[in-house]
């Protein structure tokens, strides 16, 4: 499994709207997941407009737009609108994912767990599930984390990943406890050394993530952070020749 497969990882990437306020979840740690995966799931298709600030000690910051055009849950096709990458896309189909870059004579396959800018990795914004990639289990104790306006109450799942040979085979994941939304992610390599922590910043009135962090526990002493900024949700039908990588390549 890939860097990305969380989410989202986000999402990420992922990323996702819920259409109405979320119930309290099931102290069930698998409906919890599932929960946990609302947010995602129900923005089907359409595109998302994205910003990306990169943040590394000693340098100044770099942004970069982005749109993410998404269909069901496997599909996603992200395209550099600016900044140095800008024409460059990435095509996520299932477990497949390809590099297209402007002028090449056909589509790369690469790794979600391939960059894309600072800490984020291809597989930070594809549209994948916590319940499809882990199993939870269930911490008895309510835990106090830290949040943009003051420490919330999260139930705190432990995660295993279903796949052998993940990039992260151990992870930990709180969710709110009283809406189940995600509010932290650490993730964590074979050696049980932590690799990253992803923090969902701020949702919308919708429940949609508004902002996320990702930061990079093996650099810099986790002072490197990446941000990304979910700046617009558009709800619509897209072709499906969008998530071919002929039909993605000839995207303007």
């Amino acid at each position: 499994m890939s860097s990305g497969r969380w989410a989202a990882i986000a999402a990420a990437c992922v990323l996702a709207a819920a259409d109405g306020l979320c119930e309290a979840p099931s102290l069930d740690p698998a409906a919890m997941l599932r929960a946990a995966d609302a947010p995602r799931d129900a923005f089907q298709e359409g595109v998302i407009g994205l910003k990306v600030v990169v943040n590394e000690r000693g340098k100044q910051p770099q942004a970069s737009a982005m749109e993410l055009y998404v269909s069901g849950g496997d599909k996603s096709l992200a395209v550099f609108r600016e900044g140095k990458q800008k024409g460059r896309k990435i095509l996520n189909v299932g477990d497949k994912t390809w590099l297209i870059v402007p002028g090449a004579s056909r589509p790369v396959p690469v790794s979600k767990s391939q960059r894309l800018m600072g800490a984020a990795s291809i597989g930070d914004i594809a549209r994948l599930r916590f319940a499809d990639e882990y199993v939870a289990t269930l911490s008895p104790d309510v835990e106090a984390i830290a949040g943009p306006s003051g420490e919330e109450r999260c139930h705190r799942l432990d995660l295993s990943a279903k796949r052998k040979g993940a990039a992260y085979p151990t992870a930990v994941l709180w969710v709110g406890a009283n809406d189940g939304l995600p509010r932290r992610l650490r993730l964590s390599l074979a050696s049980g050394k932590a690799a990253k922590d992803v923090v969902f910043t701020r949702y919308d009135d919708m429940h949609r993530i508004a902002v996320m962090g990702i930061h990079d526990l093996v650099a810099a002493g986790g002072a490197n952070v990446t941000e990304l900024v979910f700046e617009r949700y558009e709800k619509r039908a897209l072709d499906a020749s969008l998530f071919d990588p002929v039909g993605a390549r000839n995207l303007p």
